[in-house]
């Protein structure tokens, strides 16, 4: 016999089929947590709390980043810390090399421990966290890059080169310096050189070169001659502070005049410019306000008139010098060995090359620089008119057609293009070299999503253990003035570091509230009322287990549903 099922049966079974639906959404809410769901009613409040959870996993991992970012910052912590115990000992092993009653073994002693404590400074600069440097110059642009290359490959070879080759000068293989190439900021080039430290009024053989800043600012794109030149002039002021007395070229003496570094700036600048060729220095034409302008030639020098005294000097050692057929270049090289000869630094001066090259008209290496000055402000413009000509394609370089007769050397041959080489860290044959140290971008994102950079640590190390030791009692002198220098830097990078942690704290803290008051809110939004749809499950769970009671009920007994529950209610009303 057929099933038959009046209207009100069939509404009771869908009431039991909607009552099932509804204890399957408790039971998942009840599971999950959430009472919010794809097939719930609220699908605003369901899409608000999908945006906030996946805010909050984002949230989450930033986090975690900057945890990660704290645990970098406190391994550089504790290196630098470890730096500045190593440096506070090669203080006391410096200080105790200075004790009179040390004899040299007891020295040496003290230099090999000095020297595995500077093993151990250079090991720290080395140190990786997760296969990342703890210390670093900072991520280099691609410019920056670019620069660095021709420096390896090309710049500085050359331009050593081409100072021995035209002066017979060369490095002495002792002294290593840093390079810095800085592509921000519109600063001139520069170069840092020390000297005697333990006692600056006296004069000093053995200048310390600490540093080429080579400033990206000057530098055109793609370079151009005057690349050359610039770096040809640092080059030759390290050459000569690794040749002569720097400190006193003039007549031996510290304190020249008004300077406090021997004078002579004009023989420095003049010979600077003199490898490459200054003509256009001084065009059109040489004038008696150029000449004027070296003034005492110790200080206030002009750049171009320094360069016209050393054309001049040039002139007067070949037509009037004993011995000079090169001009400045014997000269030069005759003052270079007299300072490798152990002569007094008197004996080396310009001062005394004039005495020895043109004794008939320089006799007392005190005052002979000093005489040069005046005779090339009364002599020089007549001499000069005849032999700078600025306005042709020669420079003016040594060696070259104006200067000498030679072939011609303009602008593009000033420093020749010598066969380049790859790139590599050590270009230069007789000087030492210290690179930056590229690093990676440090950075997280901020409670505001924008990005979060951080400043690059770098520690210290002792540059150039040839003459930073504890083998004499001066090179203990020059060693301790040294580690005061570097444990400055040293503190300057841990007062950097500590406010990167102070910033990662902070900016921890603030998220770690912000993801608090997020999952505060997103909680009120979509996480389930346990009693609630607990009750909401009981009751769902009676209608359905009823509803289908009673269609079995009236098939059993043949009667209607609506006669079984007569006007009993289920159900809210």
């Amino acid at each position: 016999m057929p099933l038959q099922l009046s209207q009100v049966e069939l509404s009771q079974a869908y009431r039991g089929r909607v009552a099932n639906r509804n204890v399957e959404k408790s039971l998942n809410k009840i599971a999950t947590g959430k009472k919010l769901h794809a097939d719930g009613k609220d699908s605003a409040a369901y899409a608000q709390s999908l945006r906030i959870e996946s805010q909050q996993k984002h949230g989450l991992k930033n986090l975690q980043n900057l945890q990660n970012l704290i645990s970098y910052s406190q391994a550089q912590e504790g290196a630098l810390n470890k730096a500045a115990e190593i440096l506070d000992r090669m203080g006391v092993l410096a200080t105790q090399s200075l004790d009179l009653i040390k004899n040299e073994q007891d020295r040496v002693n003290h230099d090999k421990e000095f020297q595995e404590l500077a093993k151990s400074l250079d090991e720290i600069e080395g140190m990786k966290f997760n296969d990342l440097d703890l210390f670093s110059d900072g991520p280099f642009s691609e410019g920056k890059k670019s620069f660095i290359t021709l420096l390896q490959s090309q710049w500085l070879s050359n331009a050593e080169q081409v100072i021995k080759d035209r002066l017979g000068l060369q490095g002495n293989g002792t002294d290593t310096f840093k390079v810095v190439v800085n592509d921000e900021g519109n600063n001139a080039y520069s170069i840092q050189l020390t000297w005697n430290f333990t006692n600056p009024t006296t004069p000093d053989k053995e200048t310390d070169l600490l540093q080429m800043s080579f400033e990206s600012y000057n530098y055109s794109s793609p370079p151009s001659e005057d690349s050359d030149h610039m770096n040809a002039i640092m080059m030759t002021y390290a050459v000569m502070s690794n040749n002569f007395y720097f400190n006193a070229m003039a007549n031996g003496q510290v304190n020249k005049g008004d300077s406090a570094s021997g004078g002579a700036i004009w023989f420095k600048s003049g010979i600077a410019d003199f490898v490459h060729g200054g003509d256009s220095l001084v065009r059109p034409q040489v004038t008696q306000s150029q000449i004027n302008g070296i003034a005492n030639g110790d200080l206030y020098s002009t750049r171009s008139s320094s360069y016209l005294a050393v054309r001049y000097l040039h002139e007067e050692l070949k037509n009037s010098g004993a011995g000079a057929n090169n001009g400045v270049k014997d000269m030069l090289i005759w003052m270079a060995n007299q300072v490798k000869a152990g002569k007094s630094p008197e004996e080396s001066s310009i001062g005394a090359a004039l005495k020895n090259f043109i004794p008939s008209k320089y006799s007392n290496a005190n005052t002979a620089n000093d005489e040069f000055i005046a005779d090339f402000k009364t002599n020089g413009l007549s001499v000069l008119s005849n032999v700078v000509k600025p306005l042709n394609d020669d420079t003016g370089a040594i060696t070259g057609l104006d200067a000498d007769g030679g072939s011609e050397i303009n602008q593009q041959d000033a420093v020749p293009d010598y066969p380049a080489t790859d790139p590599t860290t050590s270009p230069l044959s007789n000087f030492g070299i210290k690179w930056e140290k590229e690093g990676r971008t440090l950075f997280s994102s901020s409670s505001d999503g924008s990005s979060l950079t951080f400043n690059a640590v770098n520690t210290v190390t002792v540059v150039d253990t040839d003459r930073y030791n504890l083998k004499s009692v001066s090179s203990a002198k020059l060693t301790l003035s040294m580690i005061e220098t570097i444990s400055e830097t040293l503190n300057e990078e841990r007062s950097q570091l500590g406010a990167n942690i102070q910033r990662l704290q902070t900016e921890t803290d603030n998220q770690e509230s912000q993801y608090s008051v997020k999952q505060f809110a997103l909680s009120r939004i979509a996480d389930v009322d346990l009693a609630e749809e607990s009750t909401n499950l009981a009751a769902n769970k009676i209608r359905a287990e009823a509803s289908i009671s009673m269609l079995a009920q009236a098939q059993k007994l043949n009667v209607g549903v609506a006669d079984l529950i007569g006007d009993m209610k289920i159900g809210k009303p």
